[in-house]
């Protein structure tokens, strides 16, 4: 953190908008005060992810991650603060002075951003300054590629050469090894040379906008792979990254719902012609990871894919993950012989989307996929189909994919009962950990955390406990931490909100605490009374627990025959005494000056 000022990392914590961002990852609805949504960090069902606007801090409930707007995106993006802090600050078009980079000191995932992004940089400006009559305009010709579209997608293209973004790179300082690690360069041992050539350019975004790797579309039919896509590297894994996302999230949030396509054309067809609620797997088979990143978005998915035998393998593969995100799912069945992108050049927009409208259950997907009259193939149809159900983690979606695959099979009506009957439990998250299976529990001061979470609404709660209580009167080790670190902001910086407080701490569990208590429903009323009351317990509490130590001298002593068995009486009963004038001591506040 030393390497940017406080001010400027408070001027932007103070200008940003932990909403916003959050939202361009998790779908987010107002409930109450806070917005809720479904976690990012851990795969859940019911949301627990909780944002509270007010105080700029997130918090899941359900696998206890939390912090401020710099730490949401160190956790989902995997940078370093200052990563985030530059990341935010650009997005707030807040200059922070280039002499607070050092790119020896910046961590791998900023180096290959920076390469990444440079790599795309170029490749686009190839295009643009590229001849009319080079191969790489009269094949973007060719597929229909408006200049609004080359620019969304910044499409770009390598040249028919072994180093021209080798060059490049070293007018920049960017050191070949780097372009390797980051998929962009290969070596034979003896050179490097450039990973892509003579091909059109597809540079693959991250949800959040950051380069992260590359697909490439050979311009002429002897270079092969037709397609070549980026290696994964630290930044970047397939079956976590959906190309397209970054451009269509916003239109996917609002509609609803997605339509899932295998190839970067698919893709960008459908755009371009105004289906923008799209996204597309990076040459991969579709993932776990990829339906629970596109179930933040969506709440339906539509399979677009090849009418061809892979198309329609891949499809039927990509069922299970989107159902268990709790995705309702649909398949559309293009012609044979089409692809969405064929499609929607040859039929239009209106001809797409009544594909989309019309698409197959997966029951009945299913039924055309095999031959039911085959007791083989039909055996297959029922238990795919059961299993299927089984782990739909929807309820509702499950009782009609169950009612959608009894009318399309009404054999299968005894063995789902039976089969659901037993799996009543199948709904539950194992990948989400269980209170009794976690490390061990550790108990909690109720007292204490209620007063920590007070003190963090209220600077003036926090001046009354530094009155009254020193940081070693808590016995809970994380709320002794905290109400130490506010104290001390409190004496030399003046109160600090709880989003500025974590990023002057480092304390994980600390962290997590404090986002917890500031996400955690509250009255808002009496704080004051409250507090006094919390602080009263907390003392009386520490009473007890003196009293109790002497209780035990006093019953050996008893035992000895020791002659300072009067002392310790004494001081016993100076004790229940001063127990007695500080409960009598407590301050009645008036109901509403809180």
């Amino acid at each position: 953190m030393a390497r940017i000022p406080d001010e400027i990392i408070d001027t932007i914590r103070e200008q940003a908008d932990i909403v916003d961002l959050v939202s361009d990852y998790v779908t987010l609805k107002k409930s109450g005060k806070n917005y809720q949504g479904l976690c990012p960090f851990h795969n859940e069902k019911t949301p627990s992810f909780s944002v509270n606007p007010e105080r700029q801090i997130f918090h899941c409930f359900g696998c206890g991650k939390g912090g401020n707007v710099f730490k949401f995106l160190m956790e989902h993006e995997k940078v370093t603060f200052v990563e985030a802090v530059h990341h935010i600050a650009k997005s707030l078009h807040i200059t922070i002075p280039e002499t607070a980079r050092d790119q020896k000191t910046s961590s791998e995932a900023e180096n290959l951003a920076r390469v990444t992004q440079f790599a795309a940089k170029f490749f686009h400006e190839q295009l643009l300054n590229s001849d009319e009559g080079a191969p790489v305009r009269q094949y973007v010709v060719q597929r229909g590629l408006s200049d609004t579209t080359v620019h969304t997608f910044l499409l770009g293209h390598a040249p028919d050469s072994w180093d021209a973004l080798l060059t490049a790179a070293r007018h920049k300082d960017i050191s070949p090894a780097w372009l390797e690690k980051a998929g962009l360069a290969k070596t034979n041992g003896d050179r490097f040379y450039d990973a892509f050539r003579n091909r059109l350019i597809f540079p693959i975004f991250s949800p959040s906008g950051r380069v992260v790797g590359f697909g490439g579309r050979a311009l002429s039919d002897e270079d092969q792979p037709k397609y070549l896509n980026s290696p994964e590297s630290p930044i970047y894994q397939k079956s976590r990254v959906a190309y397209g996302l970054f451009q269509t999230k916003d239109a996917i949030r609002r509609d609803g719902r997605v339509v899932i396509v295998e190839g970067y054309m698919d893709l960008i067809s459908l755009y371009q012609s105004g289906i923008e609620t799209v996204a597309a797997t990076c040459g991969t088979a579709l993932t776990p990871d990829h339906a629970r990143l596109l179930a933040r978005y969506a709440q339906q998915a539509f399979l677009a894919y090849d009418s061809d035998e892979a198309g329609t393998r891949a499809a039927v593969r990509g069922l299970e993950p989107l159902v268990v995100s709790g995705l309702w799912t649909r398949i559309v069945q293009l012609p044979e012989g089409d692809d969405p992108d064929t499609y929607v050049q040859a039929h239009g927009t209106d001809g797409f989307m009544a594909q989309i409208e019309q698409a197959s259950t997966i029951a009945d997907f299913m039924a055309s996929q095999y031959d039911i009259s085959d007791p083989r193939a039909r055996e297959d149809v029922f238990r795919g189909m059961t299993n299927l159900i089984k782990k739909t983690s929807n309820l509702v979606h499950r009782e009609q994919y169950k009612e959608e695959a009894e009318r399309r099979f009404p054999a299968l009506q005894n063995l789902l009962a039976s089969e659901l009957q037993a799996s009543r439990f199948v709904g539950r998250d194992y990948n989400t950990p269980q209170p009794d299976e976690t490390q061990e529990t550790k108990p909690r001061n109720n007292t204490e955390r209620e007063l920590i979470q007070l003190m963090l609404h209220r600077t003036e709660i926090t001046e009354l406990v530094d009155e009254q209580l020193e940081p070693g009167d808590f016995t809970d080790e994380t709320c002794r931490f905290i109400a130490e670190q506010c104290f001390v902001l409190l004496s030399n910086d003046g109160p600090a909100d709880p989003a500025t407080l974590m990023d002057r701490i480092d304390n994980e569990e600390a962290v997590q605490v404090i986002a917890e208590l500031i996400n955690a429903a509250d009255s808002g009323t009496n704080f004051e009374q409250r507090a006094w009351d919390h602080i009263i317990r907390i003392k009386q509490n520490q009473l007890k627990r003196e009293m109790a130590r002497l209780m035990e001298q006093i019953k050996q002593m008893e035992q000895s025959a020791s002659e300072t068995l009067p002392e310790t009486m004494a001081a016993y009963l100076q004790l229940k005494q001063q127990e007695k004038t500080l409960l009598q001591s407590a301050p009645q506040i008036e109901v509403g000056m809180g």
